[in-house]
């Protein structure tokens, strides 16, 4: 009688820390690609992210959110107090400075309300 084999499937557990590292690891394991691979292909998305981004867009993150650099715009300079001696002082003006924003999407935040976690250890 001829044994037959089933090929198991790859069931990779997610991993318990989220480093670079386990997430290559885990991505690798889950689609049968070499380790060295799955590492370019994380570190060519994250170029194309960081392309997008400092072309001004808006660059989708899977089902997550929005990746963006938003304008502040500048502030005048005014006049403030300090605290401790109550002396009236003049605070510098700021010039216009760029900041990098991430928008979660609705079906992200609501996940986040009703997910139960855990404290850690």
């Amino acid at each position: 009688m001829a044994k037959t084999t089933t090929k198991k499937s790859a069931k990779s557990k997610y991993p318990e820390k989220y480093t670079n590292t386990t997430i290559i690891d885990y991505l690798s394991k889950k689609h049968e690609i070499p380790k060295t691979k799955t590492r370019e292909i994380v570190e060519s998305l994250f170029d194309v992210i960081n392309a997008g981004v400092m072309r001004g867009e808006r660059v989708p993150i899977g089902k997550i959110g929005n990746l963006y650099v938003r304008t502040k715009p500048r502030q005048k300079a005014r006049k403030g107090r300090n605290p401790a001696t109550g002396e009236e002082i003049l605070i510098a003006a700021k010039p216009a400075s760029k900041v990098p924003k991430f928008n979660f999407s609705r079906n992200f935040k609501e996940a986040a309300r009703k997910a139960k976690i855990q404290k850690p250890k």
